[in-house]
């Protein structure tokens, strides 16, 4: 599932484990084509296969931006300025996918989103 050479084993056994219940944002497929646009030309063919393979594998799995989601992000937001707290926009927004749908997010980057109140686990830990 992952585009590395050496997926760590822990991380490959969360996946495993979990597969059935993984949701990913739309969110996440946006920063991996900005990086894809970003990567060297040796690169681009080889990533814009993989992309396009987890695009069709995870189409099921993958939460769009809706007006309902987007509604719980401007929530999201004002919460935060009332705590003077910030996320970046794009964890933002998958904070607000999450807290909309009751997902848990998992990621390595756990304080990212924590300002969010989203349930969130590392993989990794």
């Amino acid at each position: 599932m992952l585009e590395r050479k050496q997926v760590p084993p822990k991380l490959a056994a969360w996946i495993q484990k979990n597969e059935a219940d993984i949701f990913l944002s739309v969110v996440s497929f946006v920063e991996l084509q900005f990086g894809l646009d970003q990567a060297p030309l040796t690169h681009k063919a080889r990533l814009a296969a993989w992309l396009a393979d987890m695009r069709r594998k995870l189409a099921p799995s993958t939460e769009e931006l809706t007006e309902p989601v987007l509604v719980r992000w401007k929530e999201l937001l004002a919460d935060l300025k009332a705590r003077n707290r910030t996320m970046t926009c794009e964890d933002s927004l998958i904070a607000a996918t999450a807290l909309f749908h009751g997902h848990i997010i998992a990621t390595h980057n756990k304080r990212h989103f924590e300002p969010s109140g989203a349930e969130v686990v590392d993989p990794l830990a």
